[in-house]
Formats: structure tokens, C-alpha cells, sequence
């Protein structure tokens, strides 16, 4: 899942709808779509289930997060619960906010350190310099695939398999 909206990429998304719905409505009709889009404005304003991420939520005990289908494995009632979404990051601080805050603010820009991992974010790879035969089968692939395709581009049944039989073939490779 990708990241939250905030409040404003939200009403943005809300105009957007809002002018791909027809305009020659009149009425009723016109009274109830203006209503609805009135009443999401208003949603999104308030943000009630805490959806959208305009803030940081900083967790005020410790907690353990498990899968929400193993809910119902929880005994008893907890005496706080969050629901945290798929694809939300949660970093931990291990009591030390200054240096999170710190790294955060360093991951912001394109170049910051991925917490526990030590690996450089937006650092360019280098790449393995492409062998002889790599240039061959790959000048090969392109000149036989085409015959293996269909006018729409799909592949034919057993189309790849055999373009990369005869690429490999044509570029001298013992397969």
C-alpha cells in the first residue's frame, strides 16, 4: 500500500471528482450531489478515524503490533489499541527522540540512511559491465522476437520460450 494522502492531496482528489460528475444536473439531483461532496469536504477536514497524514502519531507506551485477523487472539481488552495500516513505517527510538528526529530529517532529503540497515538511500549502484555474449543475445533477442509475436505484441503460445532458444542460437551460445 502506498503512503496516506494528506488533507490537501485529499480535497484535491475531492475537485477532481467533483468536476468529472455532469454539470447539467438541476434540482433535487443537483441539491444531493452538492450535499455529498459538502459532507466529504467536510470528512476530510475533520479526519474522525485519523486517516490521513498530516501528523505524527508518537505512541505513548510501548506496544506490540500483531496481524489484525489475529486479533481475536488478544485476551481480554487492551486498554489502548492502533490500528496501524499496511505500508505505514514505524521507526523505533529506543528512547533517544533527538537522534530519530535527526535521521528523519536526513531521510527527507534524497540522501539518508535506512534505519537498521546502514544502506544509503538514492546512492548510485554501480552495474556489472555487460559480457560479450550479453550484447550478442540481447541484439539477437530483439532482431528474432518479433517473429514469435502476435500484431497486438503478445507473445504467442510458447513465443518467449522459443525466441529465447533461437536468441541464444543465433548468439553463438552453447544453449
Amino acid at each position: 500500500m502506498a503512503r496516506k494522502r494528506t488533507k490537501a492531496e485529499a480535497l484535491e482528489r475531492l475537485a477532481d471528482v467533483a468536476e468529472r460528475v455532469p454539470a447539467g444536473m438541476k434540482g433535487k439531483p443537483k441539491l444531493v450531489r452538492d450535499a455529498a461532496f459538502l459532507g466529504a469536504a467536510g470528512l476530510i477536514m475533520l479526519d474522525p478515524l485519523n486517516r490521513l497524514a498530516d501528523d505524527r502519531i508518537v505512541l505513548p507506551l510501548d506496544m506490540v503490533c500483531i496481524p489484525a485477523y489475529q486479533a481475536y487472539m488478544i485476551q481480554g481488552s487492551p486498554s489502548l489499541q492502533i490500528y496501524v495500516r499496511a505500508g505505514e513505517t514505524i521507526i523505533p527510538t529506543g528512547g533517544n527522540v533527538r537522534d530519530v528526529e535527526e535521521a528523519l530529517m536526513e531521510g527527507e532529503g534524497s540522501m539518508g540512511t535506512v534505519p537498521n540497515t546502514g544502506a544509503i538511500r538514492g546512492a548510485k549502484t554501480t552495474r556489472k559491465k555487460m559480457s560479450a555474449y550479453q550484447k550478442k543475445y540481447k541484439a539477437a533477442f530483439k532482431s528474432i522476437a518479433p517473429k514469435y509475436k502476435l500484431k497486438s505484441g503478445k507473445w504467442k503460445t510458447g513465443g518467449f520460450k522459443a525466441a529465447v532458444k533461437a536468441a541464444h542460437k543465433k548468439a553463438g551460445g552453447g544453449k
